[in-house]
């Protein structure tokens, strides 16, 4: 060991040993730090970068040194200040999770110990402790980091003033949409472990799950519009490889149905432990539906995850129905989420096993008896109608798809004359104009077999119209319904028990009767696509006050 001295009684030290980093001897270190001519401070950081570094990929190595080093800091926590950030820094710059046990606890117990004593360093816990909850293991298997998980509990415990930061964080960090489905799953199985230790974050943390996979969902929507479209869309293609672009395609596909899928298959499992783990995945699912989903442009997948849990807790199988019910009367709500909600409700009853023939009737005559008051009270006003004619397809639709349901009860005579089809399809607002082809051409089939309404000579007038709609320019009663079949490959297998097909046999009995639909349609779902491609516009928001 070579020393030199720069003033009488004062050793500078250019080399230190771990057996001279006792106690006493760092704690004097550390508070004459800031004196120039005293080199030990420096040399003590080189020897703890030095014994940071593991000698093997692994980090197995890191024992013996590092572990005495860290362990005699932690009892001089309180004299790490805001200049004794280059400790924190290499302490923290290991990648400790995936070292030995007695690593991770030594270290778990070093950044509770400063942030207890020294709360200005909490900010930088957490983001160390976030970003790493991403670490996937050895051989890519999902690791549960229950020291960085022990940190944040231990913050939300006894920190209360840093929550907020932590939410944010944990939405910060969430994998961005490009990188691989290993650190997607670990990163989600941390923050769900996460919920579990702390429940109050529970609600935030599927709304940010939600909301990442419906990005993921957009891409995998995209690729299969990309797939459909024609030469002119070459113009703007971006220069890649065919065989490239399609297996990138591939593969985000296949990592949001493998996420859709353990998330599914977790919100089961939890939800089924008591009532409270139900109702509180019940809340969350909805409140990100809210938030995300019913204001994104029809997620293709991600709904399925609603639609998967009520299906699996059929006796809640109102909650949604009331939900999205209570959306589409709120006439606060602006016109495009209205008819959004509608839309739900209406795939929902028709697609959904657990929505029963009764449960299908009471939306059929609940949505007819709003149409029948607004008819009453704006049949004479010019405005654009929106809700109106959202409602009015809605109807049109859960006849033509469940019309089965109709016809087998005893009562059916009684039940269409409350429904009373007649009135909304002659009123002067003629919805049969702003309704989706397919659907009109499937409505006006099965009412003039059934002989309830007759609607040919309504849409031979609309016909001749010259001037288009204002949903024909809009692309109001062209859109895409949602909870279409799902096209990925695992998720759809576990949706595929919960799915109603329509209703489509080519003969049907009835009081003694024989009736028999001329055309096949049991491509609903491509259908409806084909039948209007124009998007939903904001000119939706244009609507008059007078709408409701």
């Amino acid at each position: 060991m070579m020393a030199t001295t720069s003033s009488p009684g004062a050793m500078v030290l250019r080399k230190v040993t771990i057996a001279q980093c006792t106690p006493e001897f760092l704690g004097r270190v550390i508070k004459e730090k800031n004196n120039i001519k005293d080199l030990n401070y420096r040399a003590f950081l080189n020897l703890l970068k030095s014994s940071a570094t593991p000698s093997n990929d692994d980090n197995s190595s890191l024992t013996g040194p590092f572990l005495t080093l860290v362990s005699r800091l932690t009892l001089l926590v309180a004299m790490l200040d805001k200049d004794c950030d280059e400790i924190f820094n290499v302490i923290s710059s290991i990648a400790w999770e995936t070292a030995d046990i007695k690593v991770r606890e030594v270290v778990k117990n070093f950044m509770i110990s400063l942030m207890s004593s020294q709360p200005f360093y909490t900010n930088k816990v957490v983001e160390r402790a976030v970003q790493k909850l991403s670490v996937v293991g050895p051989t890519g298997e999902v690791v549960i980091h229950h020291s960085n998980l022990d940190i944040l509990q231990f913050i939300s415990a006894n920190m209360p003033a840093h929550l907020k930061f932590v939410q944010q964080k944990l939405a910060q960090h969430f994998p961005h949409k490009t990188r691989s489905l290993a650190e997607h799953r670990a990163y989600i199985s941390n923050i769900l472990h996460f919920t579990e230790r702390v429940p109050s974050f529970f609600n935030d943390v599927i709304v940010t799950i939600v909301e990442r996979l419906i990005k993921i969902d957009v891409d995998v929507g995209c690729s299969f519009l990309d797939q459909s479209g024609t030469d002119q869309d070459l113009l703007f293609s971006l220069e890649k490889g065919d065989a490239e672009q399609e297996e990138e395609e591939c593969e985000t596909a296949e990592k949001l149905s493998e996420l859709l899928h353990d998330l599914a298959l977790y919100a089961k499992k939890q939800s089924s432990l008591s009532e409270g783990a139900t109702s509180a995945w019940c809340r969350a699912l909805l409140l990100a539906f809210d938030c995300h989903i019913l204001r994104a442009h029809i997620p293709p997948n991600v709904p399925f995850l609603l639609f998967h849990f009520f299906n699996t807790h059929p006796t809640l199988r109102n909650v949604p129905l009331d939900y999205f019910w209570s959306v589409f009367t709120d006439v606060n709500q602006p016109a495009i989420i209205r008819q959004s909600a509608v839309m739900y409700l209406t795939s929902f009853t028709n697609r959904a096993v657990c929505v029963s023939k009764a449960d299908y009737k009471r939306i059929m005559l609940v949505i007819s008896t709003w149409c029948h008051g607004y008819i009453d009270r704006n049949e004479n006003i010019k405005c654009s109608h929106t809700p109106f004619y959202a409602a009015s397809q809605a109807l049109f639709y859960l006849f033509s798809y469940r019309h089965k349901d109709v016809f087998s009860s005893a009562d059916w005579k009684g039940f269409l004359s409350q429904v009373d089809l007649h009135r909304i399809v002659f009123c002067k607002l003629n919805p049969l104009r702003h309704c989706n082809p397919h659907i009109l051409r499937m409505f006006n089939k099965l009412t003039s077999m059934y002989e309830i309404v007759t609607c040919a000579a309504v849409i031979e007038r609309n016909s001749r119209l010259l001037l288009p709609s204002s949903s024909q320019q809009h692309g109001q009663g062209s859109e895409d319904y949602p909870f279409k079949r799902s096209t990925l490959r695992t998720f759809s297998r576990l949706i595929e028990p919960f799915f109603r097909d329509m209703e489509c046999s080519s003969e049907f009995q009835s009081e003694g009767r024989q009736y028999k639909v001329s055309e096949n349609f049991e491509d609903w779902d491509h259908a409806l696509s084909e039948a209007g491609s124009v998007p939903l516009s904001p000119a939706f928001l244009t609507m008059s006050v007078d709408d409701h």
